[in-house]
């Protein structure tokens, strides 16, 4: 089986929250700032400050949004799915 690690660091825009399904696996790290992290079916939301992390356990849909400037990293298992469009989606979106 081959399994690699994906990882991509993410300045995430205000009032923008990232929509993740399927993110089972994915740990998100809190590189700056504040982030707040809710789950679907998870009874309690998490809020990250700089150097701490959250494994997104279940699949289904997650938001995680910025509390001022803010970025985060993104590390999953394998690439594919969900972490690929999400990628290539913040990649082109145009500086303001």
């Amino acid at each position: 089986m081959d399994s690699h690690r994906v990882s991509e660091e993410i300045c995430l825009q205000s009032a923008s929250p990232i929509r993740l399904t399927d993110a089972a696996g994915t740990q998100v790290r809190c590189l700056q700032g504040t982030i707040w992290i809710t789950v679907a079916s998870e009874p309690d939301d998490v809020f990250l400050r700089a150097g701490q992390s959250y494994l997104i356990r279940r699949n289904g849909l997650c938001l995680v949004e910025r509390i001022g400037d803010s970025s985060i990293q993104l590390d999953r298992r394998q690439a594919g799915g969900w972490f690929d469009g999400l990628i290539r989606c913040l990649k082109f979106v145009p500086a303001r």
